[in-house]
């Protein structure tokens, strides 16, 4: 292996079909000496735990549920992992599951989007392998269709095989352009420019007391619309709109402006302590449950989600 493999695993049957699938792969990674990550749900976490038995403590292993609930975060789990346990360049192998059933729909499209940036993330570059496994059993068809469309190779117990309908990370369709669904109304919406980030700030505060946001939440919620408000007077043509609604448990703020985001992996690089830009997306995404970027010639949308209940970020 002299390059990235990113493969997706179908596997049904639940947990036990989870470890008798991966269970191989793994063990060739360690008798190779490789470091491996597995960052998958808990309860397959324990599976591949005990069939690995003593084997188990030469795996690290990481929650999905808690670090992928914004799929925006694991690109920088997996270049954290490579720049700690091989910056030689030498293999590594990891097995990440960042779709599951339950997820909602915006989730899904943005999993999806992760699964084709992974490509673009670390192709070409360094040689690892990536298994990112599919429950048949849990989740839809057309969920299990599009893992072909995002992962070049299709991993079996008698080896890979190529992805037919494999689309390049290197050409569409990465949704940058992709419209997302309409807010749903009631909808506030607030225009503002440099003079008025105070103003926005105090109404963010005041419309996420009304929604009984609780006080460290509605915190995290008022600083990630000031990053993004800071963001569109600095790149997005000195002013933006803010659009604030509902959905069920879920607060929406949604940013506006008439900038163009360039970078299709905007705010999934940990920034380095000596560079001066390229925080506030990296910020918003490590402060809110969901981040939406969307950006065209005509401008960009950046849509952030906060749940209004107790379940971790």
């Amino acid at each position: 292996m002299n390059r990235f493999r990113h493969e997706v695993l179908y596997y049904a049957e639940g947990v036990d079909g989870f470890v008798a699938g991966t269970l191989p792969f793994v063990k060739r990674a360690l008798a190779g000496q490789e470091p491996v990550l597995v960052a998958v749900g808990a309860e397959r976490i324990a599976g591949l735990k005990e069939a690995l038995g003593d084997e188990a403590e030469r795996v690290r292993f990481a929650d999905m549920r808690a670090l992928g609930g914004n799929p925006a975060r694991i690109i920088p789990v997996w270049r954290e992992f490579l720049e700690r346990h091989c910056a030689d360049g030498g293999p590594a192998f990891g097995i990440g599951e960042p779709i599951w059933p339950g997820r909602s729909p915006a989730e899904l499209v943005e999993c999806q989007y992760h699964e084709a940036l992974l490509n673009l993330a670390f192709d070409p570059g360094q040689a690892w392998r990536l298994l990112c496994p599919y429950d048949l059993d849990g989740l839809d068809d057309e969920v299990i269709e599009a893992a072909r469309l995002s992962h070049p190779l299709i991993a079996g117990a008698a080896g890979s095989e190529p992805s037919a309908v494999y689309r390049c990370a290197h050409e569409p369709p990465i949704p940058l352009e992709d419209p997302l669904p309409a807010p749903c109304p009631p909808v506030e919406e607030r225009t503002f420019a440099i003079d008025g980030l105070h103003a926005l700030r105090r109404f963010v505060s005041a419309w996420a007391s009304e929604e009984l946001l609780d006080d460290e939440r509605r915190e995290r919620l008022i600083l990630a619309v000031n990053e993004l408000a800071s963001n569109s007077i600095r790149h997005g043509g000195g002013r933006g709109r803010l659009l604030v609604w509902r959905e069920s448990d879920t607060l929406l703020c949604e940013v506006r402006d008439v900038g163009h985001i360039a970078d299709p992996l905007a705010g999934r690089r940990r920034p380095a302590v000596e560079e001066h830009g390229g925080r506030g997306l990296w910020l918003v995404n490590q402060l809110c449950d969901l981040v939406q970027v969307r950006t065209s010639p005509g401008g960009s949308v950046v849509r952030a989600h906060m749940r209004a209940d107790e379940r971790p970020a």
